[in-house]
């Protein structure tokens, strides 16, 4: 359960998806005349926007938004692979490219501003502290406790839940950071083969994962130029 600082980060990723949305649309085409007719264009246009935050509402509600994490980093390299090769000219940067950027990274942060899964954290050009409590693993219905920071930071306490057999932690940080606390007594493997230019640290005591089979928490780390830090408190 995420607390008041996750909920207010959810709140500022909202608000600031919703700005930065309305400034690319805006601006889409020709964006002086359009930052000057600002006004006259809201007037007009305002049934589309409600149509469009509705539609925002339906794709959260169907899409999980770290999905759309990893292919909208490859396209956003692919798109500025093809602007150096072409020698994209200066206005169409301005007042084509710029602003459609600015759309899919509000669309990114309203999606990112609130997870369907109750363990699963998403944080993309932003920052949030989350705590879980209650009972956690394999003999609970709570058995996956997914963090992914892109460009932005996730810090995760798990010592307010209790360990009831194994579970699994899935922590993805790319261009970000991640920094996990869990409690001192959970014996817990770390995987790190899937990092890239990634800085881990492990500190604190460690349990023993020998005599605790059936009680585990096994942590997968994948990174890509960020930082990932386990905490055993």
């Amino acid at each position: 359960m995420a607390g008041t600082g996750g909920r207010v980060g959810q709140r500022s990723r909202l608000w600031l998806g919703l700005t930065v949305l309305a400034v690319g649309s805006f601006t889409v085409g020709d964006t002086a005349h359009r930052v000057r007719a600002a006004m006259d264009w809201l007037s007009a246009w305002w049934p589309w926007l409600l149509l469009a935050l509705a539609l925002l509402n339906l794709l959260r509600s169907a899409i999980t938004a770290g999905s759309l994490i990893a292919p909208g980093l490859l396209a956003a390299v692919a798109l500025g692979g093809l602007a150096a090769a072409h020698d994209i000219s200066t206005h169409t940067l301005t007042d084509l490219v710029a602003p459609t950027a600015l759309i899919f990274l509000g669309l990114a942060l309203l999606l990112s501003s609130r997870e369907k899964d109750s363990h699963r954290w998403t944080r993309v050009l932003a920052t949030g502290r989350v705590r879980t409590t209650g009972t956690l693993g394999s003999r609970t219905g709570n058995r996956q406790v997914i963090l992914r920071a892109i460009a932005g930071e996730v810090r995760a306490d798990l010592t307010g839940s209790v360990l009831d057999g194994s579970l699994t932690v899935l922590v993805t940080a790319v261009a970000g950071y991640v920094h996990l606390t869990v409690p001192h007594d959970w014996p817990v493997t770390v995987r790190t083969a899937g990092t890239i230019l990634t800085h881990v640290s492990d500190t604190g005591p460690r349990a023993s994962t020998e005599d605790n089979a059936a009680r585990e928490v096994g942590l997968h780390l994948l990174g890509l130029v960020g930082a990932i830090s386990l905490v055993r408190a």
